[in-house]
């Protein structure tokens, strides 16, 4: 084993912090729907913010899911420009990160890891939901999906709210 990270942690990488930034760029979008379009309406929390500090619920501070985030942004802007809407089944992608098991044949190398996801079981046995090699065509393919989610949440935001998703 070298000191070099290997390419397939970086790429992973890459992907949850897309995937972050869609949560964000929704919630942001969320935020300032809520707060009736005004440019000034900067959450004052995300600034000073420390733990145990208590923080008005909105958009940005409430327990909502992605699946729940994009159901809520596609529902606003769907009858505005339907081209902006963001497809559903990226959280598949986040779920089966999040919750799915991930393993290669020899830890710590470049090669491929194996991405696999399971239901909750139903009579002793349980249903592979997700089940992907995660190769580099595969990361690249959803690292550019996400990224293309982040960018129309964004050009969201900018169109009706005339504000950027950076708050």
């Amino acid at each position: 084993m070298t000191n070099e990270v290997p390419k397939h942690m970086v790429r992973m990488g890459i992907l949850i912090v897309n995937l972050q930034s869609l949560e964000f760029a929704l919630r942001a979008f969320l935020y300032n729907d809520e707060a009736g379009c005004k440019k000034d309406t900067k959450p004052e929390f995300l600034e000073n913010i420390k733990y145990g500090d208590q923080v008005p619920e909105n958009a940005f501070t409430n327990y909502d899911s992605l699946r729940e985030l994009i159901k809520k942004y596609n529902g606003k802007i769907r009858s505005y420009d339907p081209d902006l809407c963001i497809v559903e089944d990226l959280v598949c992608i986040r779920d089966a990160l999040a919750h799915g098991r991930i393993a290669s044949k020899v830890p710590s190398t470049n090669e491929p890891c194996k991405l696999v996801k399971y239901d909750k079981p139903s009579n002793g046995k349980v249903r592979v939901t997700h089940c992907v090699i995660l190769t580099k065509d595969w990361f690249d393919r959803e690292i550019k999906r996400v990224y293309e989610a982040i960018q129309k949440a964004s050009k969201a935001n900018e169109k009706f709210h005339n504000t950027s998703t950076s708050l």
